[in-house]
Parts: structure tokens; sequence; C-alpha cells
């Protein structure tokens, strides 16, 4: 019974190492393919990592990649719309799912940036924003998202406007 035990014990670690390495490879390979400019097969890796090695170090930051190759219009036959659109679904994953990681208030910024400035979408924005002022309102980025609620829905011109008139 005690040699079944060791042995049962030693196959769960040697499957936890193995898992381990496969999620860092993953990630190294999608950075290498991302970097060499294949997006494409990069987001498969990224995807993999976000899927079935979800406990990784590596998925916060695979998240975070996607979302970012999504908003620069990286990835090939995706409109520019659902690229944004993909962009702040990764961005707000990213934040759901790991809150405590430090790219979350970033995330969860660029989700309202892009809602507020890319997709006019200015009532998710201002939730976006609402709740990273809640969350993170000590955070550097809590004064760019104050400037950005109060900007909401007006054009530069209006802006610019508006600052003119306080001096």
């Amino acid at each position: 019974m005690k040699l079944y035990t060791t042995i049962l014990i030693s196959t769960i670690v040697l499957f936890s190492a193995c898992n381990t390495n496969k999620d860092l490879t993953l990630f190294k390979n999608a950075s290498e393919k991302s970097n060499a400019k294949n997006y494409s097969e990069a987001l498969k890796d990224y995807q993999e990592i976000i899927n079935e090695y979800s406990d990784s170090e590596k998925a916060a930051e695979s998240i975070f990649a996607v979302a970012a190759m999504y908003h620069m219009y990286q990835i090939p036959n995706v409109s520019r719309e659902e690229s944004l659109k993909k962009a702040v679904e990764y961005y707000q994953k990213l934040y759901r799912l790991f809150p405590k990681d430090e790219r979350a208030p970033k995330a969860l910024f660029m989700s309202g940036f892009i809602l507020a400035n890319e997709l006019n979408n200015l009532d998710a924005a201002r939730l976006a924003y609402m709740q990273f002022l809640d969350k993170f309102p000590k955070h550097e980025l809590a004064n760019p998202v104050k400037m950005e609620l109060d900007n909401l829905g007006k054009t530069p011109e209006e802006i610019l406007q508006q600052r003119t008139a306080k001096k």
C-alpha cells in the first residue's frame, strides 16, 4: 500500500511538472511567433495557455498579449470593429479572472478607453471607468480616468473650448 501511494504521488508530481513546462514552452513559442509577426499562430498558442492552463503563471500575461494583438489589429481577417470588441473582451477577462495581477488596472483602463474612444459605446465606457475608480482609486491611471469621464462624448473641439474657457 505504501508503495502504491508513493507511485501515485510521484506520477502526479511528474504530470504537474510536465504541464508547467508545457505552458512555459507555449508562452515562449507564442512570444517568438508574435515577435516574428506571425500573429495567427501566436494567437493559437496564447489561447491554448488561456484555455488549458488557466492556473499558469503565464495565463494573465497571455490574456493581455491577446488583447493587445486585437487592439493593434494584428489578427488577420478580423474587421476593425470586431478586433476592437475582442480587445475589450480580453482586457475585461484579464481584470475579471486576475483582479490582483499587476496588469489588471491597465486592462480595465484600456477596456474603457477603447469603448469610449474607438467604439463610441459611452455607457459601457462609463461603467468600466467607474469600476476602475472604485477598485483602483490611487492608481497612477486614476487621474486620466477622471479626465476621460469628464470628457466622455465630447469632441476634441468641445474639450479645447472648455479648457480655453477655464483660463
